[in-house]
């Protein structure tokens, strides 16, 4: 983990972190961790801060559990999560280097009703990144990977616009 951060929650200047983590819901609590800190150093509100986290933290799980193949050996899997923040906006990058594209936009926004009805209690976790972040977007290069952009600003004030 590299990173650069004032300590200083009155006079916080922009903050970057770089997480390069086995793909293991083992490491998640790193990840959570880390925003934690940085959404206290930067004055999120809490309830913005968790917002955060939680889809972040469902943006990792979906690496984690979809992105590579099965063949794959487990110690190529990787997860690169990839902090900045300053003064009212995180952002967040949750890379893989998977083989195949995932774009969490290209899938139908889920209808609640029809969900509990159904009796599932999986597959929430585009809902919450769309939900709970700004801005979503996302690239695919085959000999990169996935990247997920996740824009989180500390108060809707701030925000340019919501996709």
């Amino acid at each position: 983990m590299t990173g650069m951060g004032t300590g200083n929650s009155q006079a916080a200047g922009p903050t970057r972190f770089a997480l390069r983590l086995p793909a293991q819901t083992a490491y998640l609590a790193v990840v959570r961790g880390l925003l934690a800190a940085v959404a206290r150093e930067h004055c999120f509100p809490p309830a913005e801060a968790a917002k955060a986290i939680m889809a972040i933290d469902e943006a990792c799980v979906n690496v984690i559990e979809h992105a590579y193949c099965p063949e794959e050996p487990p110690a190529q899997r990787r997860l690169e999560v990839d902090v900045e923040a300053d003064e009212g906006r995180l952002l967040v990058t949750v890379a893989d280097r998977a083989h195949r594209a995932f774009c969490p936009l290209e899938h139908p926004v889920l209808d609640l009703d029809h969900y509990w009805a159904d009796g599932r209690r999986k597959g929430l976790g585009l809902l919450i990144l769309r939900t709970f972040m700004d801005h979503v977007s996302h690239t695919y290069d085959p000999a990169r990977g996935n990247r997920l952009r996740l824009v989180k600003y500390a108060s809707r004030a701030e925000a340019p616009h919501r996709a």
